[in-house]
């Protein structure tokens, strides 16, 4: 790769407030303390895309849509092959948790981290709900 085009010289590597913001969010989530996120975003998508990955906040921590719920929320409901496509360029997977979009049989669908992560993901909540019992 040319080093004109490395990433090094396209982002600045420093810490900015952003980033420590979002690395501390995240440290509470897998610590099981934060099951919202308060992060800025300025995300670039289709205005679909971001009709969808706006419409991922409103799943609550521990609790699953079908890719079906997701489309009616946000009033296709017949869009879900649509969604799953957009679900799966989300830049920011866990901050906007489409881990929580699964199949309408109960199947888990596809996850772009990779379906042993979204396992984990779905697992790790179900388990900060019951010691919270």
């Amino acid at each position: 790769m040319p080093k004109s085009l490395r990433y090094e010289n396209i982002v600045d590597s420093r810490e900015n407030k952003i980033i420590t913001t979002a690395k501390t969010q995240l440290d509470e989530y897998f610590a099981g303390q934060r099951e919202t996120f308060a992060v800025p975003l300025d995300l670039l998508g289709t205005p679909f895309q971001m009709q969808v990955w706006k419409s991922l906040t409103k799943v609550k921590f521990a609790a699953t849509w079908s890719y079906g719920e997701q489309a009616t929320s946000i009033g296709r409901p017949t869009a879900m092959r649509a969604v799953g496509s957009a679900n799966s360029k989300n830049p920011v997977a866990i901050i906007l948790p489409c881990h929580r979009i699964i199949a309408s049989g109960g199947g888990l669908g596809g996850f772009s981290g990779g379906i042993k992560n979204k396992v984990w993901l779905l697992q790790h909540e179900q388990r900060v709900i019951a010691l919270r019992s």
